[in-house]
C-alpha cells in the first residue's frame, strides 16, 4: 500500500518503491490484472511483499485481490510470498497448508 493506506502496484529496485520520496503508483491490483488479461496475458502473477506481517489470514490483502480478480479474469492466477505457518498476537496457530488453502479458496 502507499503512504494513504491505497493498495497499489508498484514497482522498486531491490524492494525500494519509493520515487521522489512517495511510493511508485502504477495503479489498483485488480484493474491492471483486468487488464492485462484483456491484452492477452495467459497468466498473471502477484507478489505479496507485505507478507512480513504477522497476520498473514487476518489482514491480507491479497486474499482481497485474488478475490476480485477472480470474478473479473479467467487466466490461471499465481502468487508468490505469504504462503507459510505462523501464530498469531493472540498465540492461534496456522499451518502452511491453512494458509495455502485460504489462498486457493481466495481464486
Amino acid at each position: 500500500s502507499n503512504d494513504a493506506g491505497d493498495l497499489v502496484v508498484t514497482k522498486g529496485d531491490q524492494y525500494d518503491v519509493r520515487e521522489k520520496g512517495e511510493v511508485r503508483n502504477h495503479g489498483k491490483p485488480v484493474a491492471l490484472a483486468e487488464r492485462y488479461y484483456q491484452d492477452g496475458a495467459d497468466e498473471v502473477s502477484f507478489l505479496n511483499i507485505t507478507a512480513f506481517r504477522d497476520m498473514v489470514l487476518t489482514d491480507q490483502p491479497m486474499l482481497e485481490v485474488l478475490r476480485l480478480s477472480a470474478e473479473r479474469i479467467f487466466v490461471p492466477l499465481t502468487v508468490g510470498g505469504g504462503i507459510r505457518s505462523y501464530v498469531d498476537a493472540k498465540g492461534q496457530s496456522y499451518s502452511a497448508l491453512e494458509v495455502a488453502d485460504a489462498y486457493f479458496r481466495a481464486g
